[in-house]
This record gives structure tokens, C-alpha cells and sequence, in this order.
């Protein structure tokens, strides 16, 4: 991993290339990076608590299409905190992908550089596609390494999930039925089956589980 984002970077001219990932829809606290920015760029963002911050951070865990950076809302402690980062040697330009596989583990790819607008836009609208597919090898990469060391676990699906998230909300079956126009015996099917998946015996237990792992976040 670490030397797939010196690669990306060095291959495309751009100025500093990170990777970040974290575990469904867990709040992003202590996630997964790979990054070339400098050391001391890195020492200072995580003692400021600059990931409470950063509207990249924010906005591509929250997203599941590309963005560039000029597209975000930067209020006032945004900018204070970019103003920071231009004068630690990064560019004041981004492009960012996030990806959502089908475990719902979520990441994103953050491309930084300091090219001229021009020359940057265009190279964003010819290249979009192929670092989209970029970031997807490098999310599938990272995923395999950090699992590596961890029994595999069955992902949940898509139902799953949803029926669990409206059970920590308060909802019996029959309310979360209404909710996704599903029949009653199939909500209660998905609730048996997630707590099945996560081996626990009761579904309180299998709320409590899939919050505290991120799988869901009430």
C-alpha cells in the first residue's frame, strides 16, 4: 500500500496522493492511511485533531461519487485548516474518490496537487474513469492486506443491514416492513439471518454488535 500511492503519485505528476479507509459506516477516528504527504504535515494534522476538521475527510466517507475539493462548503475553521496545509507544502488543489465495496467497507483516495486550474480540470475530465478504477484496485489491495491477520467475516447484505439499522431505531418488524415495502416474514428473515452472521443470540445483541463493529450507525 505504501508504495502504490508513491507510484500514483510519481506516474501522474501530482503533488501528494493518501488513501484512507475505514470500516463501514464507523465514525472516521483512527482509520487506515497511506499517504506521501510529509512527516511533519502528518504529526501536526493528527495534533490538531485536524480529521475533526477536514471537509475532504467529511465529505468522501459521507459520498459515493468523485468530488474535487473546490466543490465543498469551506467555512470559516475549514479554511483555517487548508491555510495550515498550503503552508506545510501541499497543494491547494484536489480531487477525491470514494469507494464502497460490497461490505460496505468504505475509503477514499484523495489526489492533491498544485497545477494550474486549466491544466488540472482537464486532466481530471480525461482521467476520471481511470482512477476510478485506480482506486478501486487499491481499495481491493488494501482491504486483502488489513484482513490479512482476521478470520473473514460474512458480509452482511444491503437488506440486512437496513432492517438491523430501523431495529436501532426502535422499529418492530412490522413498522420496518411499511418503511422498505417488504412483507413482515421477510424482515424478520433478514433480522434472523444478520444475527445468525454476526453470532449472536438474541437481535438486541445484534444491534449492539453491528454498532459497535460501524456496521451500522443509528
Amino acid at each position: 500500500m505504501e508504495d502504490a500511492v508513491f507510484l500514483v503519485r510519481d506516474r501522474l505528476g501530482l503533488d501528494h496522493v493518501t488513501y484512507m479507509a475505514a470500516a463501514y459506516a464507523r465514525p472516521v477516528d483512527s482509520p487506515f492511511i497511506c499517504t506521501t504527504y510529509p512527516p511533519q504535515w502528518v504529526a501536526r494534522y493528527v495534533l490538531r485533531r485536524y480529521l475533526n476538521v477536514d471537509p475532504v475527510v467529511r465529505a468522501g466517507f459521507g459520498s459515493t461519487r468523485p468530488f474535487a475539493w473546490h466543490e465543498l462548503e469551506w467555512g470559516e475553521r475549514e479554511q483555517e485548516f487548508m491555510a495550515d496545509a498550503l503552508d506545510h507544502g501541499l497543494g491547494d488543489k484536489g480531487y477525491c474518490i470514494p469507494v464502497v465495496d460490497r461490505a460496505f467497507r468504505r475509503s477514499l483516495l484523495s489526489l492533491n496537487t498544485s497545477m494550474e486550474a486549466d491544466v488540472w480540470s482537464s486532466f481530471i475530465a480525461a482521467s476520471a474513469p481511470g482512477l476510478e478504477k485506480i482506486a478501486r484496485i487499491i481499495h481491493d489491495k488494501a482491504m486483502h492486506e488489513l484482513s490479512a491477520d482476521s478470520p473473514a467475516e460474512p458480509p452482511l447484505a444491503p437488506r440486512q443491514v437496513e432492517c438491523l439499522l430501523w431495529t436501532a431505531r426502535g422499529k418492530e418488524a412490522k413498522a420496518i416492513a411499511a418503511i422498505l415495502d417488504l412483507s413482515e416474514f421477510t424482515v424478520r428473515s433478514y433480522l434472523r439471518t444478520a444475527r445468525q452472521k454476526l453470532e449472536c443470540r438474541t437481535l438486541s445483541q445484534a444491534v449492539a454488535k453491528a454498532i459497535q463493529r460501524g456496521i451500522i450507525n443509528p
